[in-house]
């Protein structure tokens, strides 16, 4: 077992901005605090907030131990706060009081969807950012001269792809509205109602955002035969082994970004998603993904509809052997994103390279 030397973090007291129901908390707070626990020695108080009794005493109970007794080598980590009320005063308070080893952590630019005013302040008032992206880091750097590129990981769980299936299946995960939306209607869909042979297409996460869009898809997809539908219903985000069993069930694993700021700022986390459970990915010609997909490799970059088609074809005219290969080299990309890489930089306080982000198998 890694023991935590003299100079890295002894304790981490995390204060995220929301409950376990976020992506965000989970793949950047809970899984990568229980993987230093058990892997690193490394303890923590992971808070959520809430107005139950139960949470209260929590956040007391890690909030006075930072204020008044603190532990020693220990990190202070506030997540993505961006309200006004009485959660996020208290933390200002805190690193006001306390700023050495105190991190602000961001995966989204949630200043453009949010009056930043709040983030703002804990950007500019730690002594420390932990940005999910390289847009996020050069946008933020005017705020505070320590930006540390932390990408989100994924949870390895040896999930992985064994075949490719006998009928192509494509697949899309996430929160279906939105942005997100809009850039599979304008980039993805439209290379599929034309294809001379059937898929299946899986969309998890349909509903989140608007249940009126099972319809809305049903009817857009009505007059293509060749393509099976799939949307499935009631998932439990927090199984993570249940998550990445259904992935591993794609063939191709889709993702499809605006080339706007808000877009630009994401992690790519979807992607790495994919490639984590050995699916090759069709992805947006754009940060952050090209940063970890290698175009012939571990998938294809695809700036338009057209070349989305192609790559599809291509893929299923693969025999087997040469499909399992490319479901080989994606899995070989998760060194630059999984668990121990990101918790390295929670360790040392040192982040990641700006430079291209792909391990070489």
């Amino acid at each position: 077992m890694e023991i935590a030397t003299k100079t890295d973090t002894k304790f981490i007291y995390w204060f995220a901005y929301y409950n376990l129901d976020s992506p965000s908390v989970r793949y950047r707070g809970k899984y990568p605090l229980e993987y230093l626990k058990n892997n690193c020695n490394i303890y923590s108080y992971f808070i959520t907030p809430s107005y139950k009794p139960k949470k209260i005493l929590l956040f007391l109970r890690a909030y006075l131990s930072a204020l008044l007794f603190r532990k020693s080598n220990s990190l202070i980590v506030v997540q993505r706060i961006h309200s006004r009320f009485i959660y996020s005063t208290l933390l200002k308070l805190l690193i006001k009081l306390r700023p050495n080893k105190t991190f602000y952590d961001i995966d989204d630019a949630d200043y453009l969807d949010y009056p930043p005013k709040t983030i703002y302040y804990f950007i500019q008032n730690c002594s420390g950012v932990f940005a999910g992206s390289r847009e996020l880091v050069n946008n933020l750097s005017r705020f505070n001269k320590n930006i540390q590129l932390n990408t989100s990981p994924t949870p390895d769980l040896k999930i992985v792809k064994t075949k490719k299936n006998s009928i192509l299946t494509i697949g899309w995960i996430g929160d279906f509205g939105g942005g997100l939306k809009e850039s599979l209607l304008n980039f993805f869909f439209p290379a599929l109602k034309e294809l001379p042979f059937e898929i299946k297409l899986v969309i998890i996460g349909v509903g989140r955002k608007c249940e009126s869009d099972f319809q809305f898809l049903s009817d857009y997809f009505k007059s293509a035969t060749n393509i099976f539908l799939e949307m499935p219903r009631n998932i439990d985000w927090n199984n993570e082994t249940d998550i990445q069993n259904r992935i591993s069930e794609f063939d191709i694993g889709v993702s499809t970004i605006l080339d706007n700021e808000l877009h630009r700022s994401k992690s790519a986390f979807k992607l790495k998603q994919y490639l984590n459970n050995g699916v090759p990915v069709l992805s947006s010609d754009l940060p952050e993904n090209n940063y970890f997909l290698k175009d012939g490799r571990n998938g294809f970059l695809c700036a338009s509809p057209e070349i989305f088609r192609q790559r599809i074809v291509e893929i299923y005219e693969m025999s087997n052997a040469d499909y399992m290969k490319l479901s080989m080299q994606a899995r070989q990309s998760i060194p630059n994103f999984n668990l121990s890489t990101y918790c390295e930089t929670l360790k040392t306080g040192k982040g990641q390279s700006l430079k291209r982000n792909f391990t070489e198998a």
